[in-house]
């Protein structure tokens, strides 16, 4: 920092990219803070370093930070600044720096009109040792059977809503969705390393050629995309001169932004891209159908084994190595995050996830969450189931009632087209904001057709959040998982993923309703009857009816009578 004149240096979580889940080679953040989760923001000065997290990690952000000098600084909480309302409030006369490849241009761009110094330069890759290489696997191709449409359909799609404009994408789960193309570059996200500039003529591709098969290539180039290296990017962009520029602020990096914003008008809004892959078409919503159902049967022989297992002699991480194993199996290619198991206390932990050096060990009382999702050609699922052990108290019981309610009373949610998240997420806190509980984060995300486990903007959060003003649409699919979190003492969480579709049409206008994706049974030795009313009653039987008969086909016969047991009418 001395060397480069730089006061304060800003670290994130991202890659070059702006994505939420990098390559090992971009966890920088890790590297220099020991915080394994995957949204974090770090400032350093000379004297003080201050690490920025939400209400997923704050617990789990002090654990690992404990032995380092880093203040923990939990956003949501009383007096905590985000992190560029930190940077504006404190750091006014002072020289930024930051590396303008993995900041979004949204956040440099705010900065700057505060009047904030801001310098863009690498300070970390000369001292980070060991670094784990980029991958170098080849790419795959997602056939039409799996998409619904081909890449020169989806490319002309886009080219017909350009209007003459350009568009800079560099969103890696937008151009994997666009060329129907798939990579192993980022850990449970089928994705690879690549920008997209789309004019209405020409498609150029930036991206490792020698990852390409000649298959591939010659697809590419017949369908119009022309393939250039990936570090060609950069000086490709200062060729751009006079045109009007469309990109997502939010998605691209400040250096693309920097290297055309001024050469060029930019049209700033989110990518054609992202709401065309949110919006799953009919062969998507098929395939999904079937990837929630392998999922249900992984599930099931899962729950079989952990009810049926003496909880003395498993740890967290043989529960976590049990449920991988169980999808890896059947039909999943990959786990679509690094699943998340919590023992009692442990559970309070939103993101927590055992190791083999840390876990706990599992007695026959209490409970255990287990959050897991599969990677199948047909989809993508995540789940999360909380399990009773054994014998649990009364308290528990209580709260986990009201967070199989809370999840329902979204779930059964028929509303108006033109609805947002931040409109609905109340329907799944009523009942906990009634004891005067909470929990600290959103209530469901979008979820990627074989690509990001989280997607946007669909999402469902409080409207006093940003990024919650998107009308949900039919064809959006998206998680319902509200939750309890008592710091030391127990952590609940019931998700479903759920398809929302259209409903009746009157003349009030156009309405929408849910449809449950995932296939698996909710706990029903955790369920305190009192706290239920007769409509969410109806509604978990009729979940587990459903459950029961798409399932049993697929099972062995033992499997089928547990299967029947778990989903018993109450």
């Amino acid at each position: 920092m001395y060397e480069n004149g730089i006061d304060v240096y800003f670290i994130n979580t991202s890659d070059y990219h702006v994505s939420e889940y990098v390559p090992e080679y971009f966890r920088t953040l890790y590297y220099f803070s020991n915080f394994s989760g995957s949204l974090g923001q770090l400032i350093i000065t000379f004297d003080h370093a201050y690490l920025f997290v939400d209400g997923r990690y704050h617990t789990q952000a002090e654990k690992e930070t404990a032995e380092q000098e880093i203040e923990v600084m939990k956003l949501g909480t009383e007096g905590v600044l985000p992190a560029d309302e930190f940077l504006i409030n404190n750091c006014r006369d002072l020289r930024i720096g930051l590396d303008g490849k993995c900041v979004s241009a949204a956040f440099v761009r705010k900065l700057q009109k505060k009047g904030l110094n801001i310098k863009s330069v690498d300070l970390y890759s000369s001292i980070y040792e060991d670094r784990t290489p980029l991958s170098k696997d080849m790419l795959y191709e997602l056939g039409v059977k799996y998409t619904g449409l081909s890449r020169k359909e989806k490319i002309e799609i886009i080219k017909k809503c350009l209007g003459g404009r350009c568009h800079i994408v560099n969103n890696l789960e937008s151009i994997a969705y666009l060329l129907n193309l798939r990579g192993n570059d980022v850990p449970y996200t089928p994705v690879f390393l690549a920008y997209l500039v789309i004019y209405q003529n020409d498609v150029y591709l930036f991206v490792d050629k020698e990852r390409l098969s000649d298959v591939i290539f010659e697809g590419l180039l017949h369908d119009g995309v022309i393939v250039k290296d990936y570090n060609a990017f950069y000086p490709f962009l200062k060729t751009i001169r006079h045109e009007l520029i469309l990109l997502d602020e939010e998605k691209v990096n400040y250096d693309t932004y920097a290297a055309v914003g001024f050469k060029n008008k930019i049209h700033h809004m989110m990518s054609l891209i992202e709401d065309m892959k949110t919006i799953k078409n009919q062969v998507e919503i098929k395939n999904a159908r079937l990837a929630h159902i392998y999922d249900g049967v992984a599930m099931v022989r899962f729950m079989k084994w952990l009810k049926t297992s003496d909880k003395e002699e498993l740890s967290e991480y043989d529960v976590k190595i049990k449920v991988n194993r169980c999808r890896l199996e059947y039909k999943a290619f990959d786990l679509s995050f690094n699943t998340i198991v919590g023992y009692n206390e442990n559970a309070a932990m939103m993101h927590y996830s055992p190791t083999p050096d840390k876990h706990a060990m599992l007695k026959n009382e209490g409970i255990i969450l287990v959050d897991s999702g599969g990677q199948y050609f047909e989809g993508t699922t995540d789940i999360t189931r909380t399990f009773a052990l054994g014998k649990v108290n009364a308290e528990i019981k209580l709260y986990f009632t009201l967070v199989l309610k809370s999840m329902f009373n979204l779930a059964q949610a028929k509303f108006l087209k033109g609805l947002n998240g931040g409109q609905l997420d109340i329907l799944a806190r009523k009942d906990l904001w009634d004891r005067g509980i909470d929990y600290r984060c959103g209530t469901g995300h979008g979820v990627g057709h074989v690509l990001a486990v989280h997607e946007m903007p669909p999402n469902i959060r409080p409207a006093i959040n940003s990024g919650s003003s998107y009308a949900l649409k039919a064809g959006n699919i998206f998680s319902d998982e509200p939750g309890v979190y008592f710091e030391g003492k127990y952590g609940i969480r019931c998700e479903n993923l759920l398809l929302c579709k259209n409903d009746v049409k009157n003349e009030y206008g156009q309405f929408l309703s849910f449809e449950h994706l995932t296939m698996v049974p909710f706990d029903l030795d955790l369920i305190d009857k009192q706290y239920l009313d007769e409509k969410t009653v109806a509604c978990l039987n009729a979940y587990h009816q459903e459950v029961y008969t798409r399932l049993s086909p697929y099972l062995d016969d033992e499997e089928r009578k547990f299967l029947k047991q778990a989903t018993r009418s109450i």
